[in-house]
């Protein structure tokens, strides 16, 4: 229960920053254009507390935090034109005294939105998205200068008969670029793998020995990759996962009464070979075990300088190994290997001010160009509309930054950021993006589309946008929770 009430606080925190800069935008360049408005608004339905500034704005705290909008004056004067519903106001709540506040005869008619020249129009809408993209950078900046722990995208093949083992990617291979865009962390790489799902050839650039070896280049096939919210383990499905330490041949840990102290291990022992087959990886050896239920395996290890031979007798244990299989039998030791971490593989990203402005502006366009490289996913189907996701799914990677650390929760809202701002820009009526199109035909035409014409794509813009909010939290309930 604390971590459902920590991840809706934060993503109360985050939709509130990132509403109140994208509402900021349309505000201030209203503002610079000479519009007079009327409220600035975070959120919808009954006002919890206002107050006005010099100019007469109201600067209002309402109920419902999912949302906010900017009424300026002037924006219904014109039912044809695009402005009446101008994305940065959601005003389906907006009281009549507000539609009266919009006609007060003592505002200068040079104050209105609608008499406003169509590129101010067009600054204005957009304007929004543009101010959440600048936040995205600002927040990349700081936690550069801030400073980020890391680790490389350092390979580790947990599959040997999986879709990177079979490409020729081993274990300690550095990833340092994927089809020509380098990457030199484990979040940059997933983003540029998921952006070239279903696709048949993906150049993956790669070093071994943890990047100080030899360079190779090799062919990753994804056009087999599925993606699957329910599973948290995206790599796992090409059978890698990120390296952050390694496994000795050494045993750290027997238990008591387990069968590997039946068979007479003891802590220190290293293996020589097991099932006929000398020891090669700790992996190895697991999956026989595994595979072996109550069955001898015949195994050799090195003991004070002497060879000495085991009978291990595996347990027999029944449950699914993965989510969603059926319950099986499987073999199970109670031995553990002893482990080390790679020092090699982590590090901290810190810049200088001057060079973690320019990081922070790579990072933003490489993030809006995946998002972009997503969403044409959905359209061509290599992406599964099951992967939209709400505000659930939003709230849980807020929640889930948050205990990370600061760094990982701005970075979050970053992300979010930016999705947010390209999002809106997409030509579908009633957002952002829509009157930015209804602009430029307008501009193209000479004159703006018809006020039935408008309608119906306001209309059509609507039912799209609900369709997408129905989906998005169908996906948060059923592959989410």
């Amino acid at each position: 229960m604390t971590t459902i009430f920590i991840s809706i606080f934060f993503f109360v925190v985050a939709l509130g920053i990132l509403i109140a800069v994208h509402e900021a935008g349309h505000f201030i360049v209203a503002r610079m254009c000479g519009v007079y408005v009327e409220r600035f608004a975070l959120g919808f339905g009954p006002r919890l507390f206002s107050f006005h500034d010099s100019k007469g704005t109201e600067y209002a705290l309402c109920a419902v935090p999912l949302g906010g909008y900017v009424k300026m004056f002037g924006e219904e004067d014109d039912s044809g034109d695009p402005e009446k519903k101008q994305s940065g106001e959601k005003s389906s709540n907006e009281s009549a005294d507000a539609v009266k506040a919009a006609v007060k005869p003592e505002r200068n008619e040079s104050e209105a939105f609608c008499k406003k020249k169509l590129w101010q129009k067009f600054l204005i809408v957009f304007a929004g998205p543009f101010f959440n993209i600048v936040l995205a950078w600002f927040l990349y900046t700081f936690t550069f200068i801030y400073g980020i722990p890391d680790f490389k995208p350092v390979i580790d093949i947990t599959d040997s008969h999986g879709v990177a083992a079979e490409a020729g990617i081993a274990s300690e291979d550095l990833i340092v670029a994927v089809d020509g865009v380098e990457v030199t962390d484990w979040e940059d790489t997933i983003y540029e793998l998921v952006s070239h799902v279903g696709e048949e050839k993906v150049s993956l650039e790669l070093v071994t020995d943890l990047g100080r070896g030899t360079p190779k280049n090799v062919d990753l096939n994804l056009k087999s990759w599925e993606i699957d919210p329910r599973n948290g383990d995206v790599l796992g499905l090409l059978g890698i996962s990120p390296l952050r330490g390694r496994i000795i041949n050494e045993v750290a840990q027997v238990m008591d009464g387990s069968a590997a102290e039946k068979a007479g291990f003891k802590v220190g022992d290293k293996f020589i070979s097991f099932d006929g087959r000398p020891y090669t990886s700790w992996r190895e050896f697991s999956e026989v075990v595994r595979s072996s239920p109550d069955k001898n395996i015949r195994v050799v290890v090195e003991r004070e300088r002497a060879q000495v031979t085991l009978d291990l007798r595996p347990e027999v244990k029944t449950g699914a190994q993965k989510e969603g299989e059926p319950e099986k039998r499987y073999g199970f030791a109670g031995l553990s290997p002893r482990g080390e971490e790679i020092k090699e593989v982590f590090f901290e990203r810190k810049y200088n001010p001057f060079v973690a402005v320019v990081k922070g502006a790579t990072k933003t366009v490489r993030m809006g160009v995946v998002t972009f490289e997503v969403i044409k996913k959905f359209f061509t189907g290599d992406l599964s509309i099951k992967n939209v996701s709400g505000p659930i799914g939003i709230a849980k990677g807020a929640g889930f930054t948050a205990k990370l650390g600061l760094v990982f929760y701005l970075g979050f809202i970053a992300m979010v950021s930016v999705n947010l701002g390209l999002l809106n820009l997409l030509p579908i009526p009633v957002m952002d993006g829509g009157h930015l199109m209804f602009y430029i035909i307008e501009g193209v035409r000479g004159k703006p589309l018809s006020p039935a014409i408008m309608q119906k794509l306001l209309i059509l813009g609507m039912c799209l946008l609900m369709s997408l909010m129905v989906l998005a939290v169908f996906n948060d309930i059923y592959y989410g929770l």
